[in-house]
């Protein structure tokens, strides 16, 4: 298989659903919007570049656009059934996600970084537009633009999606939104630099790449110890990097069942499995988690969440026209991102130090979620992790089972028990 055609089959972007009349969508009026047609941006990827990690929803075939395949549904009406992908309401009472911490508001003090690529010059007004349809104060964004003009459609959605589900959780967050010049290794390594040199305390990486056998060499990019790198797990593959890597949570997704009480399967399309090149790292190294994986190999992901675009998230995009539900490990790990977030918060409160992902460090956040496996003996003892028990996920058609499993990993969290977990560790 060569690189072009290994690309089409794992990257991700945007396609048109198109009717006798056009382009079905929501148009906005506003003078500042973007035109699609103009977004196209010439770039051969390598096997090893960066892609993001969304599915738009729809029932139709996808349409073949620019050098990419991908299906998107336009959603002209914010409805309220759950097959028209959930609101923000509805990802906060799923998964318990509380409103505050003492009398600020969730994420409050805590600076999150979001790194992407090319600029996109409608981000806050796509914020804004989200937050007033659904009732939230929006975040204002502080966005570091390294691509100058260059211009992306599909990494817009990407930009919107990941703000406004990191806005849905932890609307309290300082949020910055770094732009790389393009999705190429050398300029999203540039990014992620930029962000740790920001001073933030949480790192989103809603998007990844095949792993290719030096990725290893890049471990000194997640070494600081005051900062928690979160990535998305990736779609329809093993997981992709750095994902991968010890020293960041891997995020994969779930299919949402019943809410009140939330039942989670996993999701079929959500990537899983063991990396080609990290090896077993000790925060695995228990025995719920190798009686299960009994390579010597990192497994991934870690934790997940509603990422099946039949139930994502509605999300506001207007350079392609307006509300989009979408799904992929690009929502799970954004609203994820949230969360560490207000567990940091909580911690800030009490003088404690913030959240790292360096798994070999004191008090890692690896240790504390893969802690309660160990030392509770399982999901079904704790308050914290919901138990994802069916389905399969990853290449591998890894099953879900009780307890830790290849497909889901850990499962989800009641978030506001998992904030007051972490808040009680060192």
């Amino acid at each position: 298989m060569n690189q072009s055609t290994a690309w089409l089959r794992r990257g991700v972007c945007v396609a048109v659903c198109l009717a006798a009349a056009g382009l079905y969508g929501c148009k906005t009026d506003n003078a500042d919007q973007e035109d699609p047609a103009e977004e196209e941006v010439e770039h051969v990827p390598a096997e090893d570049d960066f892609h993001p990690a969304f599915v738009l929803a729809t029932d139709d075939a996808p349409v073949l656009t620019s050098s990419f395949r991908q299906s998107m549904s336009v959603q002209t009406t914010a409805s309220t059934t759950s097959s028209s992908g959930w609101t923000p309401q509805q990802f906060q009472q799923a998964y318990n996600v509380p409103a505050s911490i003492g009398n600020q508001p969730a994420g409050y003090g805590v600076k999150v970084a979001i790194i992407t690529a090319y600029h996109y010059s409608n981000l806050q007004y796509d914020l804004n537009t989200w937050a007033k349809t659904f009732n939230q104060k929006p975040i204002t964004l502080k966005i570091i633009n390294q691509a100058g003009n260059l211009k992306n459609s599909n990494w817009a959605v990407l930009s919107s999606l990941a703000v406004q589900m990191v806005n849905a959780v932890s609307p309290g967050a300082t949020v910055y939104v770094i732009e790389a010049k393009s999705f190429s290794q050398n300029d999203i390594k540039a990014a992620m630099q930029t962000a740790a040199n920001t001073g933030v305390n949480v790192i989103l990486m809603p998007f990844g790449s095949v792993e290719f056998s030096t990725e290893g060499a890049q471990t000194n990019l997640f070494a600081n110890s005051r900062i928690a790198w979160i990535a998305a797990a990736g779609s329809q593959s093993l997981p992709n990097f750095p994902a991968t890597s010890p020293d960041v949570i891997a995020v994969g997704g779930t299919t949402p069942g019943l809410v009140d009480p939330l039942v989670e399967t996993a999701w079929a399309d959500a990537a899983a499995g063991m990396s080609a090149y990290e090896r077993m790292p000790s925060f695995q190294m228990i025995p719920s988690v190798q009686q299960v994986n009994t390579t010597a190999y990192r497994s991934a992901p870690d934790v997940a969440f509603n990422a099946d675009p039949a139930y994502g998230a509605r999300i506001y995009v207007s350079v392609l026209g307006g509300w989009y539900v979408i799904g992929g490990t690009a929502v799970s790990s954004s609203f994820f991102t949230g969360v560490v977030a207000i567990a940091n918060q909580l911690r800030k409160s009490q003088n404690k130090p913030m959240l790292s992902s360096v798994h070999t460090s004191s008090g890692s956040l690896q240790s504390g979620l893969y802690g309660l496996m160990s030392s509770n003996g399982g999901p079904t003892n704790s308050t914290v992790l919901n138990d994802v028990v069916d389905g399969y996920a990853g290449e591998g058609s890894y099953p879900a089972e009780p307890g830790y499993d290849i497909a889901t990993g850990l499962g989800s969290l009641d978030v506001a028990a998992f904030v007051n977990y972490m808040g009680s560790k060192p």
